[in-house]
């Protein structure tokens, strides 16, 4: 079977475009700590990733189910449930899920002048090894509210937030308990929602309006105040997130993913995902 870096049924994930995280790396306090990718892979079968070089960001990999495995300077490790590790950033590894209990987990890539610090106040007791993680209802709680925060990057108070929340959410690994408050609002989720159950379209403003009973007038203005950002951007930005997600799939190819987001000329795509990313999706598919 073909090992595969993504595209499980019921993933969640996270990139930000090379201008926004040079945004967090020059920002007063989104430079200490900030995430640059997020993700969650359930029942990851045949999962597995292999960086020679290493990875630019820490990685942490929390696993919550099943069983997995990761190998680091000549070095394997076996992962349980309720165990992290993460792996130093320029460190050569690679990691995958366990063949016949394939893992469940959650992860981010993170840097800043902070990451080093929480790299070793999380790893001291263990080293390389994994660690054992008690099960923390609060920490789900700031995961999705990362990854909500982060489908609306457009704004950058939400990146500022969500900076904020990556300091709540690797110190949960030490059993800090953080009080959340839910900070939705029902209609722009509604939006979302249906903006996510129909990327394979070309939705106009009237049709996503519709949806929630707004006028197109309404709904925008609403956007402009909450988002920072049009509902066609922000339905853009879905789009673009989950080609990165199908171009990170090898069984996947460019003109592929563009007509299965809605885009007849693949061309037309690979303009809107390098203004949006900030690299061609070909760069992309090979970093």
């Amino acid at each position: 079977m073909q090992k595969k870096m993504e595209g499980f049924a019921g993933q969640l994930t996270s990139i930000l475009p090379q201008a926004k995280i040079k945004f967090c790396a020059q920002h007063i306090f989104c430079k200490n700590l900030y995430i640059t990718d997020i993700g969650y892979y359930p029942n990851a079968a045949h999962h597995e990733r292999e960086r020679p070089k290493g990875c630019a960001q820490y990685i942490l990999i929390y696993c919550v189910k099943g069983r997995g495995w990761f190998s680091i300077e000549n070095k394997s490790y076996e992962v349980k449930p309720n165990e992290f590790f993460i792996i130093p950033a320029g460190a050569a590894h690679h990691y995958g899920a366990h063949e016949k209990d394939p893992w469940s987990i959650y992860w981010l890539h993170f840097a800043g002048n902070d990451a080093d610090f929480y790299y070793r106040l999380l790893t001291k007791t263990q080293g390389k090894a994994p660690v054992s993680a008690v099960v923390s209802t609060s920490r789900q709680l700031i995961f999705y509210d990362i990854i909500q925060h982060l489908e609306l990057m457009n704004n950058t108070d939400n990146i500022i937030y969500s900076c904020s929340c990556a300091h709540a959410y690797l110190s949960s690994f030490q059993n800090t308990q953080i009080k959340l408050s839910a900070n939705e609002n029902s209609i722009i989720q509604q939006c979302i929602t249906f903006m996510k159950q129909n990327l394979d379209k070309p939705l106009r403003l009237d049709e996503i309006s519709a949806e929630v009973g707004l006028s197109s007038s309404h709904l925008s203005s609403l956007f402009k105040k909450q988002v920072k950002s049009s509902p066609i951007h922000l339905f853009t930005s879905l789009k673009i997130q989950k080609a990165c997600q199908m171009l990170m799939d090898n069984s996947h190819n460019i003109k592929t993913i563009s007509y299965s987001l809605g885009y007849e000329d693949q061309y037309h795509f690979s303009r809107v995902f390098k203004k949006i990313m900030g690299i061609s999706p070909k760069h992309f598919k090979n970093k």
